[in-house]
């Protein structure tokens, strides 16, 4: 036989790619690939496939699978290898997966979550209720492990959670979930690639501690108001890079954050997502034990969600060197006080350290609005040298925050700062040094006749409570908005000539206590 030359780090490729084109001519898997590895590489045969049906799994749905798959995955790792999956559905408790291996998910192959507690492994818990010692997928201390394909991870959330009806309602969590469903703790060189996450029980996907991660084209689907379901949560992690994926969720879709079992972050791009989120999109925080820098979100669209971009600083932890840019959103989730837009920094406790805010950029904005931008510290200068350049915000409505935060309770709601909790303005700062607001574009609505039905929500529950309001779409403006309103500015300058008040008899630029510069 000829010699390959093939490079070695194509392996893994040449095999995904071969794996894919025999699921697509319908061959026998394990036929097909040892005829068609005769002319691949020595490391890439037969021998480093394993089917999880030859180690005794039944994709029926109601069979137990975790020995069958866990001795399939246990082989693999012992030479390096590729775990395949083939079309059905395979229910399991606690799957760990090995250094050098590869868990490939055929199409219409559905690996389903065990609805009993009893058959996950109790690991160590995590820093809050929402890391449970329960998981679906895990690696632990491994390097170069891959999961890839296009089938399913489904967590079987429903079996975790309490009865539900009406909606939009906060579903509620039994006292032991699964969650996150897949952990992934200080690992390296991980790839995640094409599959669907979905139905998870609590959070979906949690990196921890880990290295050189890239996860792309992923889907995650889950129930809008499932109890605390974040979508990928990103911890004290480095190198991190998150394309091209679909997210629904209820809780948090991307969220970093450092906690006191972390290290600091550093290294974080995410592109190319569409996300739709009871929550924040992409957030930083509230979680905030060790600083994180050096972070890039792009070129995403954020639909029907409570919150476009949320940063949160409340436990010491320092953030700078962010850029955000390119973002087309809107806020419209049956929810009351929706802001595009929200910086904080709180602390945790009166008198620790909250952590400050530096060096962030978000440009070439959009967003179709009823709520605020929110930026708010209750130490001056815990924002500072913060640029909003090229904002565009289409009121669909205004909606009056005054009543509303009477009684709120969220902790991502500016509580210590208590008149700009309620200041009525598209854009509200309090406490930051050095802001940059430059071209702020804004449109405001004109009759309830623009109002699109899919925003007249007959109900809008909280956030942080269980309070239910029934919104009055009759009057568009329930209150009406100044461009800015500004409290304890130090430097910086606003630029907005295409920007006017919804009212003419309403400063342009409400400010307080400040030396910010008009051009």
């Amino acid at each position: 036989m000829q010699k390959n030359n093939t490079p070695s780090f194509l392996y893994p490729l040449v095999l995904n790619i071969l794996l894919t084109a025999l699921i697509m001519t319908g061959f026998d898997t394990q036929t097909a690939i040892a005829k068609e590895a005769e002319d691949l590489p020595s490391q890439v045969t037969v021998s480093n496939i394993f089917d999880i049906t030859n180690y005794g799994a039944l994709g029926d749905g109601t069979t137990l699978n975790t020995v069958a798959i866990q001795k399939t995955l246990d082989a693999a790792g012992e030479k390096g290898g590729t775990v395949v999956v083939p079309p059905g559905t395979y229910m399991s408790g606690t799957l760990i997966l090995r250094s050098h291996t590869t868990l490939h998910l055929q199409p219409g192959a559905v690996l389903l979550g065990s609805p009993n507690i009893e058959d996950y492994i109790h690991m160590t818990a995590g820093h809050n209720k929402d890391r449970q010692p329960y998981h679906f997928i895990v690696m632990k201390g491994v390097e170069n492990v891959s999961i890839t394909g296009t089938g399913k991870i489904d967590g079987n959330g429903p079996a975790f959670w309490k009865p539900f009806d009406v909606m939009p309602r906060w579903i509620y969590a039994k006292d032991k979930r699964v969650s996150p469903m897949v952990e992934i703790t200080k690992s390296k060189n991980i790839r995640l690639n094409d599959l669907t996450l979905t139905r998870s029980p609590g959070w979906t996907l949690h990196l921890h501690d880990s290295d050189d991660i890239l996860i792309d084209g992923i889907r995650i689907d889950n129930h809008l108001y499932s109890p605390n379901a974040d979508g990928i949560d990103i911890t004290g992690c480095r190198n991190v890079i998150v394309n091209n994926c679909n997210i629904v969720t209820c809780d948090d879709a991307i969220v970093l954050k450092t906690t006191v079992d972390s290290r600091s972050l550093e290294n974080i791009a995410v592109t190319n997502c569409l996300i739709q989120t009871s929550c924040v999109a992409f957030k930083l925080g509230d979680e905030s034990v060790k600083d994180m820098r050096q972070i890039a979100f792009s070129n995403c669209v954020i639909y029907n969600s409570s919150r476009a971009i949320g940063l949160y600083a409340k436990d010491g932890g320092n953030y700078e060197d962010i850029t955000i840019s390119n973002i087309v959103s809107n806020t419209n989730a049956p929810f009351i006080l929706n802001r595009p837009i929200q910086f904080m920094v709180q602390a945790r406790t009166p008198g620790t350290p909250a952590g400050a805010i530096r060096n962030v950029s978000i440009s070439n904005f959009i967003s179709n609005t009823e709520g605020r931008i929110l930026l708010t510290s209750e130490t001056p200068g815990g924002i500072e040298n913060l640029t909003l350049r090229d904002i565009s915000l289409r009121y669909t409505y205004i909606e009056d925050p005054g009543p509303l935060v009477k009684g709120a309770t969220s902790h991502q709601f500016p509580n210590s700062t208590i008149d700009a909790r309620s200041a009525r303005a598209a854009v509200v700062a309090d406490g930051v040094k050095n802001l940059v607001v430059d071209n702020l574009q804004i449109t405001w609505p004109e009759s309830p006749d623009t109002i699109p039905a899919a925003w007249r929500h007959p109900e809008r529950i909280e956030h942080g409570g269980n309070r239910v309001f029934k919104p009055d779409y009759r009057k568009v403006r329930q209150t009406e908005f100044s461009v800015f309103w500004g409290r304890n500015l130090q430097g910086g300058y606003l630029y907005a000539p295409l920007a006017l008040p919804s009212d003419a008899s309403l400063k342009k630029f409400d400010l307080k206590n400040s030396s910010i510069n008009i051009r």
